[in-house]
């Protein structure tokens, strides 16, 4: 077993472990069944039209988690497959996806796994979004994934947390600056999580990985992607920066990626 082995099956039981919490998160926000039965999309605006139409492209999902934007995608016309490291959580997706009438091939496995679990097959469009790459232990390694899941002609988009972002905190105090902004690939274990409620109970442990903005883009295009699209965006979820979102709220706080075969 190596790194990249061990540390998805460290991760797939941590995410295992909060697939409820974060599910019970997720339908707080409004995002059930009906929703998506009575046509609900819950798609960032700035993917939608980076994107545009995509009904009747093939459309593959990478780290789904409990499948809120999976559903959207297929509810715009997409023939989606959708995948995610954690068993439960692919299940919650299966169920509420049935309980919707909305159809979507859902596979559990790791990004590191697909060229072998999905025989090959190719996509008009790769999605993956908001925090996913925090779990990639070799950037250079994802990045020929994902352009071997490509089709000729087809786009790879990449919607996510900011690493600037990522390596701050705010408190009572002030901001705190984390020292792993060029960590690139050092592992960070830890325990809980701290974006939905219930996340600080977990006891699973976890491991993640912080990439520089300019080891993405590299990663890709040594991949043979092209990219056609990069653009930044204010963020400060209150999460992670709290009663100092006023004074981060210029700070980039997400990024948009777009790649072409």
């Amino acid at each position: 077993m190596d790194d990249w082995d061990r540390s998805a099956e460290m991760n797939r039981r941590a995410w295992d472990e909060i697939a409820g919490p974060r599910h019970a998160w997720r339908l707080a926000q409004g995002y059930d069944a009906g929703f998506f039965a009575r046509g609900g999309v819950c798609l960032p605006d700035p993917v939608r039209d980076a994107l545009g139409n995509v009904a009747g492209k093939s459309l593959l999902h990478l780290q789904c988690a409990t499948g809120e934007e999976t559903l959207s995608w297929a509810v715009l016309g997409a023939q989606v497959t959708a995948v995610d490291i954690s068993e439960l959580q692919i299940g919650i997706a299966h169920r509420t996806a049935a309980d919707a009438g909305v159809e979507v091939e859902f596979v559990t496995a790791d990004v590191g796994e697909l060229p072998s679990v999905l025989n090959g097959r190719t996509f008009h469009v790769v999605y993956t979004a908001t925090g996913v790459l925090t779990w990639i232990p070799d950037l250079w390694r994802w990045a020929r994934i994902v352009a071997s899941l490509v089709t000729t002609e087809g786009r790879f988009m990449l919607f996510e947390e900011h690493p600037v972002a990522s390596c701050l905190w705010g408190g009572e105090d002030g901001i705190e600056v984390a020292d792993y902004y060029f960590a690139r690939g050092r592992p960070l274990p830890g325990i809980g999580w701290s974006h939905f409620p219930g996340g600080d109970d977990a006891r699973e442990e976890k491991v993640e990985f912080h990439w520089p903005l300019g080891d993405v883009v590299t990663a890709l295009v040594d991949s043979g992607l092209r990219i056609v699209r990069l653009e930044e965006f204010p963020a400060a979820p209150e999460w992670r920066f709290g009663p100092q979102r006023a004074r981060v709220a210029q700070l980039p706080g997400l990024f948009l990626l777009v790649a072409s075969r």
